[in-house]
């Protein structure tokens, strides 16, 4: 058969890391199918039964194996097996005899049941001097210790590393040789057992060590374990498993206590990495949201504790990111918590929730306590520090709950905290604001619409959709339509009155916007590229927020959409606001620049309705002037509209600029645009934004002019 055939224990331990068994201990390996009735065998397994065979097989069926042992053996062997199904143990032991080529031979055989699965685990660590010497040897051990066959049974179930015997008679403890390489002793055996064991035990686990013994001593149990701390001869500590299992004599006194200790430091410290990740923060090694929650939630049970948590957030931590890189923003995160140890050294505890969202649990809770303590850092906090050769504030948003006043779980008072750090937030308050629960109504209509926004885009976009509203071209009075502007829809069943204005401030304000406004991008622009299949040169407007400007690689995004969908980039126009433009004028500049030099139109949207924006016009590389319906609607009875639309259409002329009047809904509106010879016209007179599919439909019979 072949060699990869066989049961190989390097396999069966790499995929088993957690199995603890020293390879030096074990015999011949097999692995039993006690559903199928077989035994696969190791090679040196299998070379042992089968010695004179040229062939030795690798799977036989368990009657075969059990042909080679005595009938003796063969009824330990089932008794065994049926002993470690019963009793749901992991491991069992017994000594069998051997009828092979090589004779008699006598064994020591360790059985492993994994649970309650089919398969069964065993070795044979084979004697191969005949079975009448073995049992010899047996004898005069049991002619000198009455008990040695318990004793034996005892430390062959303990661990392989570091047998012990503790004899309560002479107060006594023998260990194995191989104990003398970590503990500092002379000898293995030594005497005032009790208390040179505790010497080497560590002292903050002294006591777990003596509680464990309790039960033994006492004479309620005949089993001892515990997990503690050891510390060895070249004075490093380590991690041991201490288990033994003891006899008492008749008035239940302690004899005797047999079983090992098994170094499981490697075990405890991959222990411990897991619980660094589950419960504290990689970067800044502060506890995280899941340690937050524990602990606080065990602080909650009693109803008679008060205190307080801080909620913080850095602000405009995003600008550190985007303008020096995200290892820079994890210094500053670092920095920061750094900050939270000096100025809260007696905090109940200091957390890192992700991103640049920061928890501080405090015993106060007296609001003028609570500002107490936040005085230091707050006046430390907003001084300028240097951070790898840059100047930063760290200002920041801070949220205060007391409990149980705000809440009575530690999910109630996140939530709370969210809510209160949510409103500071948006209103741009750098002083600490304690909850107010009867301020929290709008703002927690306002967190839940920004969390169902976040749903519905991971989602697909479910509950967004774009529709569009016709530009038209209106001159002696005839129109056609020359293009249109993308809008973007929003319906939520759960929000049934949204306004557009309160979905469009929800998107910039959580920075929804910059996903939201590429995916209307890319509709727009696919839409459009439907438009003119016919050769037709159709315009499809769509609007840029003040956050998209700031997107480096937005321009080569809608360059990539124009690509993959066939849209000549001449037939887009991006709409900028003058406070988009005027908030970061430089960058804003720039930007213009780049989609103007792919052949994209620029258009200036609501023109005067925010800045007074004449003066940065002429440095604008734009195409298009908007006028926004503040200065349309009632034009025919409003001079001071009159003068203002007069200006513009004479100044888009001068400066070789489209201009575009929005909002007209009016006859006379109409009228009077036309006369003062402005012919580009959006608004409800006309049309009403569209869904996509009426807009591509009408659009082949709305291109002709009368």
């Amino acid at each position: 058969m072949e060699k990869q055939q066989y049961f190989q224990w390097s396999s069966f331990i790499n995929d088993h890391e957690n199995f603890h068994f020293s390879v030096d201990a074990i015999g011949e390996i097999y692995l039993l199918d006690l559903k199928e009735d077989k035994i696969w065998l190791s090679k040196k397994l299998a070379d042992l039964l089968y010695y004179k065979r040229k062939e030795k097989p690798a799977q036989i069926s368990t009657r075969e194996f059990e042909s080679f042992f005595p009938e003796k053996s063969r009824i330990v062997f089932h008794q065994e097996i049926q002993r470690l199904k019963a009793d749901g143990t992991s491991r069992e032991n017994c000594h069998v005899a051997l009828d092979v080529a090589q004779g008699c031979l006598s064994a020591v055989s360790y059985m492993y049941y994994f649970g309650d699965s089919d398969y069964l685990l065993g070795f044979l660590s084979v004697d191969y001097e005949p079975t009448r010497e073995y049992e010899r040897h047996l004898e005069q051990i049991i002619s000198e210790l009455k008990h040695a066959q318990s004793v034996n049974q005892l430390i062959l179930e303990g661990s392989v590393d570091y047998i012990f015997q503790l004899n309560f008679a002479d107060n006594t403890c023998t260990l194995s040789p191989k104990a003398l390489e970590i503990l500092p002793l002379d000898s293995p055996t030594f005497s005032d057992a009790l208390d040179r064991i505790l010497f080497f035990v560590v002292t903050e686990d002294r006591q777990i060590f003596l509680d464990s013994m309790t039960p033994f001593l006492s004479g309620t149990s005949t089993e001892q374990y515990a997990e503690f701390r050891l510390r060895t001869k070249n004075g490093n500590v380590i991690w041991v498993r201490c288990q033994g299992k003891g006899l008492h004599d008749s008035q239940g006194k302690p004899l005797l206590l047999a079983g090992s200790l098994l170094d499981i430091t490697e075990q405890k410290e991959k222990e411990q990495r897991i619980r660094q990740m589950l419960y504290y923060d990689i970067l800044t090694g502060l506890k995280n949201r899941r340690s937050f929650l524990i602990e606080m939630d065990a602080v909650l049970q009693d109803p008679d504790e008060k205190g307080c948590i801080l909620y913080m957030d850095i602000r405009k931590f995003k600008s550190y990111n985007e303008m020096f890189g995200h290892k820079f923003g994890d210094h500053v995160l670092k920095e920061f918590a750094n900050m939270l140890r000096l100025y809260f050294p007696q905090a109940l505890g200091i957390y890192r929730f992700g991103g640049d969202e920061f928890l501080i649990h405090l015993k106060e809770h007296k609001r003028e306590k609570v500002l107490e303590r936040l005085t230091p850092f707050h006046h430390i906090v907003s001084k300028p520090r240097e951070l790898d050769g840059h100047i930063i504030y760290l200002d920041t948003f801070t949220a205060a709950l007391l409990y149980p006043e705000h809440g009575h779980t530690a999910e109630e008072l996140l939530s709370n905290a969210n809510l209160c750090l949510y409103r500071i937030s948006r209103e741009d308050k750098r002083d600490v604001s304690f909850f107010a629960k009867q301020n929290s109504i709008d703002f927690s209509k306002q967190y839940q619409l920004e969390n169902e926004m976040r749903q519905d885009i991971e989602h697909d976009f479910r509950h967004f959709r774009v529709v569009y509203q016709p530009i038209v071209k209106h001159e002696n009075g005839c129109s056609r339509w020359i293009g249109a502007e993308a809008l973007l829809r929003y319906n939520n069943p759960d929000f049934p009155d949204l306004g557009q204005m309160e979905m469009i401030q929800t998107l910039e304000y959580s920075g929804l916007i910059l996903p939201i406004g590429r995916w209307v991008l890319k509709k727009a622009i696919r839409e459009c590229s439907k438009w003119n299949n016919g050769g037709n040169h159709i315009v499809v407007h769509a609007n840029i927020a003040a956050q998209q400007v700031s997107d480096v690689s937005l321009v080569q995004y809608v360059k990539k959409q124009c690509e993959s969908s066939g849209l000549d980039p001449s037939n887009l126009t991006l709409e900028l606001t003058e406070t988009s433009i005027l908030s970061n004028l430089e960058t804003a500049v720039r930007f213009c620049q780049e989609l103007r030099s792919l052949g994209i139109g620029v258009a200036l949207d609501d023109f005067g309705t925010g800045y007074s924006g004449f003066r940065y016009l002429r440095g604008l590389p734009i195409s298009q002037i908007k006028v926004d319906r503040e200065y349309t609607s009632r034009l025919p009875v409003n001079q001071y509209n009159q003068v203002i639309v007069s200006f513009l259409h004479e100044l888009s002329q001068n400066m070789d600029l489209e201009l575009c009047a929005e909002g007209v809904e009016m006859q006379d509106e109409l009228d009077f645009l036309n006369h003062m010879g402005i012919s580009m016209i959006q608004g409800f007179y006309f049309e009403r934004p569209m869904e996509a599919e009426i807009i591509s439909k009408e659009f082949p019979q709305r291109l002709v002019s009368c």
